[in-house]
C-alpha cells in the first residue's frame, strides 16, 4: 500500500472489517467531509473541533484552516506541534474513516488553499462571498506519522 496503512491492531480482514486501499483512501478524501482536528490541552482533555481538510496526496499531506487568534492554534504553539485528524462517514452500523496522527506547521493562509477549500466545500453561489471575508487567516500544513483506516460493513 501507498501509505504503508492498516487498521488499528493490524492487518484485519473478518466480520465487515477492513483497511482501504490506496484508491479508496483517494476517493474517500476527495469527499467534502468534516474532519474532527484533536489538539493536546496540559491538564485537560484534548482540544477537539471540526475543521475543513485539504489531502495533498502526491505529498502525503494534509492542510487544515484556522484563525490565528484560535484555541487550536493557541494549544499548538505552546505544545510539542503533534495533533490528530479523524475524517470519518457512517450510515448507521456502516462507516469509513481515516485517522491521522502527525506534526503541524503553522503558516499564515495560502491562497491556494483557500480557493482549493472553498471548491471542494461551498456550493458555486456561496464562494465569492467566503473569499471575499475568509473567517481564517492561518494555516496547519500537517506531515502524518501514522494512518490507520477502516471500512466496517
Amino acid at each position: 500500500m501507498k501509505y504503508g496503512l492498516s487498521v488499528a491492531g493490524g492487518s484485519v480482514d473478518f466480520m465487515g472489517f477492513r483497511a482501504m486501499d490506496d484508491d479508496e483512501i483517494a476517493e474517500f478524501l476527495a469527499q467534502p467531509l468534516v474532519a474532527v482536528l484533536a489538539v493536546d490541552d496540559p491538564g485537560w482533555s484534548p482540544h477537539v473541533t471540526p475543521v475543513w481538510f485539504h489531502h495533498l496526496p502526491d505529498e502525503n499531506r494534509f492542510q487544515v484552516m484556522t484563525p490565528a487568534k484560535s484555541k487550536k492554534t493557541r494549544l499548538h504553539r505552546t505544545g510539542t506541534g503533534e495533533l490528530s485528524l479523524s475524517i470519518q462517514s457512517a450510515d448507521g452500523a456502516t462507516a469509513r474513516y481515516v485517522n491521522m496522527q502527525g506534526v503541524a506547521r503553522f503558516f499564515p493562509l495560502d491562497p491556494d488553499l483557500l480557493n482549493a477549500m472553498v471548491e471542494k466545500y461551498l456550493p458555486s453561489e456561496h464562494r465569492a462571498a467566503y473569499l471575499a471575508h475568509p473567517p481564517e487567516d492561518s494555516m496547519f500544513d500537517i506531515t502524518p506519522r501514522r494512518i490507520t483506516t477502516a471500512v466496517i460493513d
